[in-house]
């Protein structure tokens, strides 16, 4: 990596979100995602939809962490951004949510405000789906072994 895509994952682990508006971002967003994956935090980057665009997106990931999103926490995250038609631009599921018209004056903001909003205890839960669906499978047979 070069030194302006290693002064913007230290700005991001200064801010809780990454700042992607780079040309060839996906290395960056992938350092990004292994340092929250490795701290278990929801993932928050922001880049820009095309190459010249007045208009970003900003993207959250709970991915990394071992959470989702409530039906309160995600009910706040479409609150946060509702311009007029906020429903086209915006999608929230349990595990992500996206932005994908935003203002880049306003990204920045947006993605610091999608943070904070994806950390509070009441916006998540513990993802306990993959552990409940392995509670009903059958265990394999323990075989003891003869000691020599």
């Amino acid at each position: 990596m070069n030194g302006r895509e290693r002064t913007r994952l230290r700005k991001a682990w200064e801010n809780g979100y990454l700042d992607a508006r780079c040309t060839d971002n996906q290395a960056l967003v992938h350092a990004y995602g292994l340092w929250c994956w490795r701290l278990k935090i929801p993932m928050v980057w922001l880049e820009r939809r095309t190459r010249y665009s007045r208009y970003g997106r900003v993207q959250l990931e709970m991915f990394t962490s071992a959470n989702r999103l409530t039906a309160g926490g995600q009910d706040g995250m479409k609150a946060i951004c509702a311009p007029g038609n906020a429903a086209e631009w915006t999608r929230v599921s349990p595990h992500d949510a996206w932005w994908d018209h935003v203002a880049l004056p306003n990204a920045r903001e947006l993605a610091h405000t999608v943070f904070r909003a994806a950390i509070r205890p009441e916006n998540c839960e513990r993802n306990e789906g993959r552990v409940e669906s392995m509670q009903g499978r059958n265990t394999g047979k323990v075989l003891r072994m003869a000691s020599a």
